[in-house]
C-alpha cells in the first residue's frame, strides 16, 4: 500500500472513532432545511419623499381651518354663556320680583287673617267698616258678629245716654272734654277694687256711696270704664283683671243691654316711666293684653284703644305736647281722646 492510500485510510479510520459533534451536526441540518445557508439578496433602501411647498401650504391651510372652527365654538360658547347668565339674572330678577310680592301679598293675607282672628270679623263683614275701624280706632277690639263701626264721629247728644267710670284720668277727661253734658263717676288715686268698698261716690249730689251701688241706682245704655293706672303700682295684672270683673259683672247684671267699652291704659311720659319702674309702659301695655284677653273672652265686651291716638309710635311713650306730669294728660290730650271716642262707636247688629 502506497503512502497516499495509507494516510487516507487512517483519516477515515480516525474521523470513524473520532467522537460525533452534534452541535455541528445540528447547525448543519438547520442551514440544510431553513435555507438560511443561502445568502439572500440585500434589500433596496427606501426613497425618501422629498416635502413640496405645496404639500406644506396644504398643511398649514388645514391647520388655520382646525383653529378657526375651534375659536369659533368657544366664541358661541362664551356668547351662550353669556345669554344663560343673563336670562338667569333675568328670571332671578323676575322671581325676586314674584317672590317679593308673594311676600308682600302673604303679609296682606296674614295681617287681614290676624286681623279676622282677633276681632272675630264675619264673613259677611263691610270692607267699609274694616277700613274703618283699621284707620281710626288703633287695636280697638269688638265682636263683628254682634257689632258693627258707625264709621263716623258721633255728635253731643250720644254722650246723654252715657256713663263714664274710673279714676283721675277719667275726671281729667270729663272735665276738659268741652261736653255741653257729660255723666261719670270718678276718684282720683282710686282702683277697681277699691271703688266697689270705697263710700267715696255721690249720687244726685247728696248721698256718698260705692262704684256698686252706683251702678245700681242709675241707667245708661253705655258705659265706658277706665281703671288701671293706680293698680300699676302693685299687685298684678292677673289680680287687676280679677278685681275689674267685679265691676263689668255688676254693670251686666244691672244693665244686660248697655254696650260696655273697656278702656286701655294709657301710656306715661318717658321719663316718668324710666323713674318709675312700677308705672312703666311695659307693664302697661302687659296690663292692655290682659284687657283685651278679658273683652276677647267676654265676647261682648269693647276693648277701647284711647291709648292708640296718645302713644308716639318710635318709643312707645306718650306723646310729650299730651303729656303734663308724666302721668296726667293737659287739657289738649284729654280734647285729643275725646275724639278718639267719638270716632270709636259701635252699635248693635
Amino acid at each position: 500500500m502506497d503512502e497516499k492510500n495509507r494516510t487516507d485510510t487512517d483519516k477515515k479510520m480516525n474521523k470513524e472513532n473520532s467522537p460525533t459533534d452534534y452541535a455541528s451536526e445540528r447547525e448543519r441540518l438547520r442551514e440544510k432545511y431553513s435555507g438560511s445557508g443561502t445568502k439572500k439578496p440585500a434589500k433596496k433602501p427606501k426613497k425618501s419623499k422629498k416635502v413640496t411647498p405645496s404639500t406644506i401650504l396644504l398643511m398649514v391651510s388645514l391647520l388655520l381651518v382646525v383653529l378657526l372652527i375651534v375659536l369659533l365654538f368657544i366664541m358661541l360658547g362664551h356668547i351662550e354663556d353669556a345669554g344663560y347668565e343673563k336670562k338667569s339674572e333675568e328670571d332671578n330678577t323676575s322671581d325676586t320680583q314674584v317672590i317679593s310680592s308673594m311676600v308682600d301679598t302673604a303679609t296682606e293675607e296674614e295681617s287681614t287673617a290676624s286681623s279676622r282672628e282677633n276681632t272675630y270679623i264675619p264673613n259677611d263683614a263691610s270692607a267699609d267698616e274694616i277700613i274703618y275701624a283699621n284707620s281710626h280706632m288703633g287695636e280697638t277690639w269688638y265682636n263683628m258678629d254682634k257689632y258693627s263701626a258707625l264709621c263716623k264721629d258721633v255728635d253731643d247728644t250720644y254722650f246723654e245716654d252715657v256713663c263714664f267710670i274710673g279714676d283721675s284720668r277719667t275726671k281729667g277727661l270729663l272735665e276738659y272734654s268741652v261736653l255741653p253734658r257729660w255723666h261719670g263717676f270718678y276718684k282720683i288715686g282710686s282702683t277697681a277694687a277699691a271703688a266697689c268698698m270705697e263710700r267715696e261716690y255721690t249720687l244726685d249730689g247728696s248721698s256718698y256711696t260705692n262704684i256698686l251701688n252706683i251702678i245700681e241706682g242709675v241707667d245708661y245704655d253705655i258705659y265706658y270704664v277706665g281703671y288701671g293706672t293706680n293698680e300699676l303700682g302693685y299687685g298684678d295684672a292677673d289680680k287687676f283683671i280679677e278685681e275689674l270683673k267685679v265691676v263689668i259683672d255688676k254693670i251686666r247684671e244691672c244693665h244686660p243691654d248697655a254696650i260696655i267699652y273697656v278702656e286701655n291704659v294709657l301710656p306715661m311720659g318717658q321719663s316718668f316711666s324710666d323713674n318709675n319702674p312700677g308705672f312703666s309702659n311695659y307693664r302697661a301695655w302687659k296690663y292692655n293684653e290682659a284687657l283685651r284677653k278679658m273683652c276677647q273672652e267676654y265676647g261682648d265686651l269693647i276693648y277701647l284703644d284711647i291709648a292708640s291716638c296718645m302713644k308716639d309710635p318710635e318709643t312707645g311713650a306718650a306723646i310729650n305736647e299730651y303729656i303734663g306730669d308724666g302721668l296726667h294728660y293737659t287739657p289738649d290730650g284729654c280734647k285729643k281722646i275725646m275724639e278718639f271716642i267719638r270716632g270709636a262707636v259701635v252699635e248693635k247688629k
